[in-house]
């Protein structure tokens, strides 16, 4: 596929970099510095012009003879502009625009308007991941994969759970999930079968969203989440609030923001909402707010560093969990440094957002949070190793787990007498293993960077 991306600013230049893995890829962006910083540290092709003008995306398009065009700039009508005006250039083409506020989303072709063919908001991604982190009381990471239907959740075991010292296969595990892996410590266990649940593991877990939270309740639940503290009237923040707010459940909500104006605005757009004009990182402020008792602290600033200290006095008074956004990639050590397990950052979302729609290999569904993990899926044809064969009858190379099989429109988790067909979709996940190993169990190449 050759691919035209406009802008290389985080969302862009991150774009850039997830499909340049696999497709040929030109940038169009109007500032010099941010050009010459993507054609030095990608493999990409730059075009030095404002993305937003006709000619220059005709040129663009034209260069490329492009099957996809994706506007990433920081204004959202510009955004959609320039999908419409390529559609125009070349109707063929495919359109992605990156949007930031909810109130530019739109219909997309797929619901019968021309123009947009797809609509990627991180914001709203992020705010999602949020608003299930901080209601899945157990769950420290959370990813949505809706070709599939399915949610990749990791769990963590702390003292007292009711998993302790229980053998997985003695778990009774909810249908319609599975085990993928138990993290302990920096060891990765996948044949996990036989595994006892110690305090401090981290369980994944794929799954439809019922069993995610079935599983969830397995683990151990002291009390559900009732309070929830946000701290940024972001559009994440304010987002995250809306959704807490309208799931029917019993629930206080209140919204912290230094800046007047964002106050004013989460007030009109929100509910049952209690908004607090005052500065959030003063320990004072959280105090007389009475944040030391709430059930979950979120952490939505556009300011990396605020949410930092603001996770951090979460920690000092004791709150059971904490999460937090961040921006700069630099921040996700730095916060994990600071032991704040549950943060999500920008880059991460487009990453995984990028790969799940836009690379056409069938194989990419979701990048892991450690760099040696890769999550995806092959189509078995007739020649395919795995093609007639049942899992129990299958040497699996070690770093290899077969985890789930997508057929018609059913999700199949595996048993040792499960028998494999032609046309099946097999999720498998990888953790430090073999490339050449890997493309004989499934039968071709990954474009996985293994």
């Amino acid at each position: 596929m050759k691919v035209v991306i406009i802008g290389a600013g985080n969302v862009g230049f991150t774009s850039a970099a997830a499909l340049s893995k696999v497709h040929d890829v030109l940038v169009v962006e109007q500032d010099l510095t941010k050009a010459e910083n993507a054609k030095a540290l990608l493999s990409v092709s730059v075009l030095h012009e404002d993305g937003s003008n006709p000619k220059a995306i005709a040129a663009a398009i034209e260069r490329m003879n492009a099957d996809i065009i994706l506007s990433a700039i920081p204004d959202d009508s510009l955004n959609l502009f320039i999908c419409m005006m390529a559609k125009r250039i070349k109707p063929s083409i495919m359109t992605v625009a990156c949007l930031r506020d909810p109130d530019f989303i739109i219909k997309t072709s797929s619901e019968g308007i021309e123009g947009v063919d797809m609509l990627i908001s991180p914001e709203l991604i992020t705010a999602n991941k949020i608003e299930k982190l901080a209601t899945l009381e157990n769950a420290v990471s959370y990813d949505y994969i809706s070709s599939m239907d399915v949610a990749l959740a990791t769990f963590r075991v702390e003292k007292g759970h009711n998993l302790i010292g229980k053998v997985v296969l003695d778990l009774d595990i909810p249908n319609n999930c599975s085990i993928i892996a138990i993290y302990r410590g920096e060891t990765v266990i996948l044949n996990n079968e036989t595994a006892e649940i110690h305090t401090g593991d981290r369980i994944c877990v794929l799954g439809d969203s019922k069993a995610i939270e079935q599983f969830n309740k397995l683990v151990g639940i002291d009390k559900d989440a009732k309070e929830f503290v946000i701290l940024g009237a972001s559009i994440v923040g304010i987002e995250v609030a809306r959704l807490l707010s309208q799931s029917g459940k019993r629930r206080f909500i209140k919204i912290i923001e230094k800046n007047e104006a964002f106050c004013r605005t989460a007030a009109r757009e929100l509910e049952d909402v209690v908004i607090v004009n005052a500065d959030f990182a003063d320990l004072t402020v959280l105090r007389s707010e009475n944040v030391p008792r709430a059930d979950v602290i979120i952490g939505t600033s556009a300011m990396d560093e605020r949410n930092l200290l603001a996770s951090m006095a979460g920690m000092k008074f004791g709150t059971k969990k904490i999460i937090s956004k961040y921006s700069s990639p630099e921040y996700e050590e730095i916060f994990k440094y600071a032991g704040v397990e549950c943060i999500i950052g920008y880059h991460r979302v487009i990453t995984s957002e990028i790969t799940k729609n836009l690379v056409f290999d069938e194989n990419a569904i979701l990048t892991m949070e450690r760099d040696d993990e890769y999550f995806f899926g092959v189509t078995l044809d007739e020649n395919s190793p795995l093609t007639d064969n049942r899992l129990g009858d299958i040497n699996i190379p070690e770093g290899i787990k077969i985890i789930a099989i997508k057929r018609d429109d059913a999700m199949i988790y595996p048993h040792m007498d499960t028998a494999f067909r032609e046309g099946d979709k097999v999720l498998i996940f990888t953790h430090l293993a073999n490339p050449v190993k890997l493309s004989k169990l499934i039968g071709h190449a990954t474009y996985v960077e293994l």
